[in-house]
């Protein structure tokens, strides 16, 4: 990764400071996201400090965030490398109730609100990539990982994980050539928001995207989602579930990634995306 601008410089020790819960209670919307926050220097995750308040009784809207994690980790098992104090690491504890949208779509709905935050900071357009990535030029800004708790049957909470990479930080080499930061993005006359500006942004975009998405389904969003849609006309390899080639066409009222393969629009419910080549234009 390059080195970030001169001018940023003062951005990026305004914003490598540890996160300040009364700064973030000034600045916060009255919404209900971040009422409940829970502060720690460092934890394990974020998403198990959650899930253990989950089943404690801890209520909807309850904010978890960390300066530096220590197991971090996204789909599929994989560790989120993150250097102290460069990151905005946090989980939102959500009680959907009866009315929870299928996870494909609620996962979609709120990278569609952490895309809405972070774009007025970057120069380049941010994209949002099936199913959880928000990415600038084909680098990954921020991914997002959500974890589902049951009584029995019923889903109970629903712990959504978001990392987004603040401040430009060391990557292992085979990590680096695929991630970005918003203070590379945000050039060199802009200032990088502050971690606790970010979060406040944030829980209000994603709030609003999940009432949508809740009391009139994801077809709702599948507008905004379309517009900024980072695989649409990609020639994709879908893995994780059957084997999957063919031409991204989008999302369902699902939240499902349509891929267009021998002729036929095949909906996937969960997998991992490859782009393969670019697509003709």
């Amino acid at each position: 990764m390059t080195e970030p601008p001169a001018p940023g410089a003062g951005a990026a020790s305004d914003s490598l400071r540890a996160f300040d819960p009364e700064r973030f209670e000034a600045l916060r919307a009255r919404a209900g996201f971040g009422a409940a926050l829970h502060y720690r220097t460092a934890t394990g995750s974020t998403n198990d400090d959650a899930l253990a308040a989950a089943r404690a009784g801890a209520p909807s809207g309850s904010v978890f965030i960390a300066d530096h994690q220590t197991q971090g980790r996204g789909r599929r098992g994989k560790s989120w490398v993150a250097a102290p104090g460069h990151h905005l690491l946090f989980s939102i504890l959500v009680r959907p109730g009866a009315a929870a949208p299928p996870p494909s779509a609620l996962t979609l709905a709120v990278g569609l609100g952490v895309r809405g935050a972070l774009a007025p900071a970057s120069l380049t357009p941010l994209g949002l990539k099936w199913p959880n990535d928000v990415l600038a030029a084909g680098r990954k800004l921020a991914g997002i990982l959500c974890e589902g708790q049951f009584t029995g049957s019923s889903l109970s909470a629903v712990v959504i994980g978001i990392g987004i990479n603040v401040l430009a930080a060391p990557y292992p080499d085979e990590l680096a050539p695929h991630v970005t930061c918003l203070e590379a993005l945000a050039g060199e006359r802009a200032r990088v928001p502050s971690r606790e500006q970010l979060l406040a942004s944030v829980l209000a975009e994603v709030e609003a995207r999940l009432e949508t998405c809740t009391s009139q389904g994801f077809a709702a969003l599948l507008g905004e989602f379309a517009a900024h849609d980072a695989l649409a006309g990609e020639r994709v390899e879908v893995s994780g579930g059957a084997a999957l080639a063919g031409i991204a066409r989008g999302v369902d009222a699902e939240g499902r990634l349509l891929v267009e393969s021998d002729g036929l629009l095949v909906p996937v419910l969960s997998g991992t995306v490859r782009v393969v080549e670019p697509a003709a234009r």
